[in-house]
């Protein structure tokens, strides 16, 4: 899912006067923060964003006080309002490594965003400052990151596709054969010559009027096979059968499930300097499928 932000009433009513959605959906695509279906952390972090945004608007609404007023307000906020909830990242996922390293994972250009806009982490409790080298790292680690996840995305919905198509052109291929059969059966009963009771029972059920006519038409034909139009007659019912089975025979349409797929993450290298952590590095990291499939290529 993508979320289009900060688009302007002008912008809306030209988009409304297109006669197709195209320039709307390639703006979304260009513009819009990328949430992965199902990624909770993903959303939390889009709308600790939003509250953020929500907050600063407010602010510039509040009425100017007094000193002494602001004092009497803070003095009875008490300390639980100390940190500001735009502070709060509970929906980061910093795991420890070794003694005094740590690890944030991001799996999302939503949560990106969001400590981008802060300009910083939070490691136990501590903040650790991205100078702008490592906020260009990791804006660029999580584009790249967002291209290979719509790129699994865009790789399964194809597979989709394909599957559908293919199972619909096996239902039309099936249809189209069944009718050339029951109208060569009609025929060849018409003509007095021997049908398999299979074959005259697909006549029977798939053109019901068509095979009175057939069957009465035969009956009037005084005409005696011979041997050699006999041995025809069974050829063309055994073929019939074994076409019949091909078409029965069950067919796998199923496509890949999502763990087959690698996944894609942001991941920040945080390791502890004189005791306060320091950001290493910011980089992309691919995990291979959790079926432990091979990877398919997207």
């Amino acid at each position: 899912m993508r979320i289009l932000q900060k688009v302007t009433q002008a912008e809306m009513n030209t988009y409304r006067r297109q006669p197709t959605a195209k320039q709307l959906q390639e703006r979304i695509r260009r513009d819009g923060v990328y949430i992965p279906a199902g990624d909770k952390a993903a959303a939390a972090a889009y709308v600790a964003g939003r509250q953020g945004d929500t907050s600063a608007m407010a602010a510039m609404d509040r009425a100017d006080i007094s000193a002494a007023a602001r004092a009497l307000q803070e003095k009875a906020a008490g300390p639980a309002q100390a940190v500001q909830a735009e502070d709060s990242m509970d929906w980061l996922n910093i795991t420890p490594n070794d003694e005094g390293k740590y690890t944030a994972k991001f799996t999302s250009s939503a949560q990106i965003a969001a400590v981008l806009k802060r300009g910083y982490l939070l490691v136990e409790g501590q903040k650790v400052l991205l100078d702008k080298q490592q906020q260009k790292d990791l804006a660029a680690a999580g584009r790249q990151m967002e291209k290979d996840q719509q790129q699994v995305a865009n790789t399964m919905m194809l597979e989709q596709q394909l599957a559908s198509a293919s199972q619909q052109s096996d239902a039309w291929k099936k249809n189209a054969q069944q009718q050339s059969r029951i109208l060569a059966t009609a025929m060849r009963m018409m003509k007095g010559r021997q049908v398999s009771r299979t074959d005259e029972k697909e006549l029977a059920e798939g053109a019901p009027d068509l095979y009175k006519l057939a069957k009465s038409a035969g009956s009037l034909e005084k005409i005696r096979e011979s041997q050699q139009e006999k041995q025809e007659s069974q050829r063309i019912s055994e073929a019939n059968e074994r076409q019949r089975a091909a078409e029965d025979e069950p067919k796998d349409y199923s496509t890949p499930p999502r763990s087959a797929y690698p996944t894609y993450e942001t991941q920040v290298s945080i390791e502890m300097s004189g005791g306060e952590p320091q950001i290493v590095d910011a980089r992309e990291v691919t995990i291979p499928p959790a079926d432990g499939s091979g990877t398919i290529s997207v």
